[in-house]
């Protein structure tokens, strides 16, 4: 009997150290922390051209399972209306996708998947919801030694994908 409980014992601590270094949470490592991203937003049914200044905050929460993230851009003379959004990062074990899910201050709201990470290139794609309808979004990112340094965000307009903005983040 103590040879079979050890030999138990054994296999849930193998199991769990399995698991932690499979972990696919550890996908989104490269988001966590503070960043000063700086950019452009294109002109789009969201407003006109203007340059862009954000400080963007992620961190862990809920026991590493989700990663709540905040952007918010800095109010200027050329951008007297900032963009904010806060929302999540995490995974979905089922359908084996990164998701997000995230709220701004313009009352939009979105959704979206992505299948991971391709080289240094993550993206995320999935219905965003405004007062003036639904759209399609994309949200690309890209790493550069472990953390993420660029972004491009694009809505599909007439089955094309359109710039809407484009920053690169420090």
């Amino acid at each position: 009997m103590k040879v079979r409980m050890t030999f138990v014992l054994f296999l849930v601590v193998f199991a769990g150290v399995a698991m932690a270094q499979n972990n696919p949470l550890k996908g989104l490592d490269p988001f966590i922390g503070k960043f000063q991203c700086k950019g452009i937003a294109f002109a789009s049914p969201m407003g006109p051209e203007h340059a862009t200044a954000a400080t963007v905050n992620t961190q862990w929460i809920l026991g590493g399972q989700w990663a709540a993230f905040t952007y918010a851009e800095k109010k200027t003379t050329v951008n007297p209306k900032p963009f904010t959004t806060t929302g999540f990062f995490g995974w979905d074990a089922e359908k084996k996708k990164y998701v997000s899910g995230g709220v701004d201050n313009m009352a939009g709201y979105g959704t979206s998947e992505s299948d991971g990470w391709t080289g240094d290139t993550l993206v995320f794609v999935g219905p965003f919801h405004t007062p003036g309808g639904t759209m399609n979004f994309r949200d690309t990112f890209t790493k550069k030694n472990g953390k993420v340094d660029s972004h491009l965000g694009e809505i599909e307009m007439n089955g094309t994908w359109t710039k809407v903005s484009q920053e690169t983040c420090k």
